[in-house]
C-alpha cells in the first residue's frame, strides 16, 4: 500500500512518520482496513519515500515507523507543462489523471477563443483536479506531486511558457508538422505542451504562436478529441524520453 503525506508530517531523525489528515486516516484504517505492523509506503510529494510499517493506530491520527529511505527513481527525464483548454464537463477530470499517470510536471487549464467555459469561478474545480492528481500520483508511483496551476487565458499562457525549451503546439494547421520531425535531433529539459479545444485552436492564437517560435505539431491523419490529443502527445514524449 501507497500512502501520500504531506512533507511536516515526517520526522526522518526519529524514523516516525504522524498522520493526522482526517481524511487520510479514515482511509487507511476504516476503508483499507491495516492495522497495526502492516507494510506501507510513504511519500511526501517533493521526491521523498520511505518503506514504513504502521506502529500504532488512534482515533483521529496514525504513526508510521520509517524502516528505510527509498531511492530509485521514477520521475520523467524532462520536465513537461501541459497547456490544456479547457474541454466541456468532466473531460478534464480525465486528463487530469492521465497526464499525472504520463509524467506531467504542471498543468495549466486554458480558456481559449473556442473554449466554452461554463462556470466562472474555477477554485473548486482548481481543489477537485489538485485530489484527482494526488490520487493518480499515488497510483502510479510518483513520488513528486504534479502542480495543477490557476486557470490562464490564451495569451497569458503563451506568455508562462516562453521560459521553456521547446513548446508543442498541437493543432490542424495546414502547415504543421508531424510529431516525430520536430523532436528529431532535440534534447529538451523543458517542454510545454499546447492542447486546444473542440474545433481547435483559432487562426488567430495559431499564429500568435507561430509568431511565438512555437513549434506548429500535427498528431497525424486523423482528427483527434482533445483529451485524446493530451495523452498521444504525452504518450510519444514518454517514449522518447526512456
Amino acid at each position: 500500500m501507497r500512502f501520500y503525506v504531506q512533507p511536516d508530517s515526517i520526522f526522518p531523525l526519529k524514523n516516525i512518520i504522524e498522520i493526522k489528515d482526517k481524511t487520510e486516516v479514515h482511509h487507511i484504517r476504516d476503508v483499507m482496513r491495516l492495522r497495526k505492523g502492516d507494510a506501507v509506503n510513504i511519500f511526501d510529494g517533493q521526491g521523498r519515500e520511505f518503506a514504513c510499517f504502521i506502529e500504532e493506530l488512534k482515533k483521529e491520527s496514525i504513526t508510521i515507523k520509517i524502516k528505510e529511505a527509498l531511492d530509485f527513481k521514477r520521475e520523467p527525464n524532462f520536465n513537461i507543462t501541459l497547456y490544456q483548454a479547457i474541454p466541456k464537463k468532466a473531460k478534464m477530470d480525465f486528463i487530469v489523471e492521465k497526464a499525472v499517470e504520463l509524467g506531467v510536471a504542471k498543468l495549466v487549464p486554458v480558456i481559449t477563443d473556442r473554449t466554452v467555459p461554463e462556470i466562472k469561478d474555477f477554485s473548486k474545480k482548481i481543489e477537485r483536479w489538485n485530489r484527482i492528481a494526488m490520487a493518480s500520483s499515488k497510483q502510479c508511483g510518483r513520488r513528486v506531486l504534479p502542480i495543477i496551476a490557476d486557470v490562464l487565458d490564451f495569451n497569458s499562457a503563451l506568455i508562462d511558457s516562453k521560459q521553456k525549451e521547446l513548446t508543442i503546439f498541437a493543432s490542424i494547421d495546414k502547415e504543421s508538422r508531424p510529431l516525430k520531425d520536430i523532436l528529431k535531433g532535440l534534447n529538451p529539459k523543458s517542454i510545454a505542451v499546447f492542447v486546444g479545444p473542440e474545433g481547435d485552436f483559432s487562426p488567430r492564437e495559431t499564429y500568435l504562436a507561430r509568431e511565438k517560435g512555437h513549434k506548429i505539431c500535427s498528431l497525424g491523419s486523423l482528427i483527434l478529441k482533445s483529451e485524446t490529443a493530451a495523452i498521444y502527445i504525452l504518450s510519444c514524449l514518454s517514449y522518447e524520453s526512456q
